[in-house]
């Protein structure tokens, strides 16, 4: 299933169908959402405003909230998160010989903060500090309170204790512990990384390949994410937002752009704009995709992808839009088909 986060709460959809469910919490922006079978954990932005984050922390039901019983009842979770403006959620599941690793909930905050739950969202811990990275002080989002916020998190495909996590403004920082310390990555050489993370994708096929999406274009790794070469042949404009990378192919990946972040919400169309680009040959060169979307598309802060499905088992790659609708992709990003509409501005999604 498709889940998505909305200014609306939480929607589920159907991949093939497009028949769509409303999950709640109700009357509430949910800025991103976790699965893990029937638990969701939705972080909870009950003032998300028009245009862009404002304001940046709302004053009451600040946190997240966990549902048991696949969005039926919903409650606030306490410990650490209560209060915290949680920006980005994830989980992170990795096979192991012999069976599956527990299922792993990441949450990301504003101020940039990390923080871990091994018992399906019931409780939280941070780690070391994201305060005691080196250059930390000059983490800063562009607008009102300036205070950099973990944008993306994902977690490698076959280390269960590796995690990565984008911030917005600050770069990559990487865990080989399962959260308990971090370091900054792709810093201090000529081949950084652009520090405005907006997207991050992890290659299952070959995981030392990872990609980056930020202002001035896509950002690959071969090396695990310690040097970046920029990748933007192709790409116009250059201000990318969310991408992802095929699960069966480190080679092709799908990345949007946008017009810039000026009034990036609720703005039509045809002022943003919103361009997908799909790669074939790992960033050397992109090319815009056309076929099955509108002119006039609405920019997205999402992508999603599903293994294993869609024509030759190529992936079904999800694009939903802040205008709400949603479009799917069954060969791997080529050509789309409009999913869903009617929907609240999307805001996240995943498959899960």
């Amino acid at each position: 299933m498709l889940y998505l986060s909305t200014t609306q709460g939480v929607f589920r959809v159907h991949p093939l169908t497009g028949a769509v469910a409303p999950l709640g919490p109700t009357d509430t922006s949910v800025e991103s959402i976790a699965v893990d079978g029937d638990v969701l954990v939705a972080a909870v932005t009950p003032d998300y405003g028009l245009p862009m984050r404002n304001p940046l922390h709302p004053g009451a039901r600040r946190g997240a909230m966990r549902s048991a019983d696949g969005g039926q009842t919903w409650r606030p979770l306490g410990d650490c998160l209560v209060g915290q403006q949680v920006t980005a959620l994830a989980t992170l599941t990795t096979g192991r010989a012999g069976g599956t690793a527990p299922t792993t909930f990441v949450a990301g905050t504003d101020p940039a903060e990390l923080l871990i739950s091994r018992d399906g969202g019931e409780t939280w811990a941070r780690g070391q500090s994201l305060k005691e990275m080196p250059g930390y002080g000059e983490w800063s989002y562009p607008l009102p309170p300036h205070t950099p916020h973990v944008m993306v998190i994902v977690g490698h495909p076959t280390e269960a204790d590796t995690i990565y996590a984008g911030i917005e403004v600050g770069g990559i920082v990487r865990s080989r512990d399962g959260g308990a310390t971090w370091q900054v990555i792709g810093g201090g050489r000529n081949e950084d990384v652009h520090p405005d993370i907006h997207g991050l994708a992890v290659s299952p096929a070959e995981p030392s390949v990872v990609y980056a999406a930020t202002p001035q274009g896509v950002f690959v790794s071969t090396d695990g994410g310690e040097r970046w070469q920029r990748r933007i042949n192709g790409i116009d404009p250059l201000y990318c937002r969310p991408i992802v990378v095929l699960p069966e192919s480190p080679d092709v990946a799908i990345v949007v752009a946008t017009n810039g972040a000026s009034g990036f919400f609720g703005i039509p169309a045809e002022r943003t704009g919103g361009r997908v680009f799909r790669t074939t040959d790992r960033g050397q060169t992109w090319q815009r995709v056309t076929a099955g979307l509108p002119e006039s598309l609405a920019p997205t802060p999402t992508l999603a992808v599903e293994a294993g499905v869609g024509d030759s088992g190529a992936g079904r790659v999800y694009l939903p839009l802040f205008s709400g609708e949603v479009y799917v992709s069954e060969n791997g990003g080529a050509e789309w088909r409009e999913l869903a509409r009617g929907l609240p501005p999307i805001l996240r999604a995943v498959v899960a």
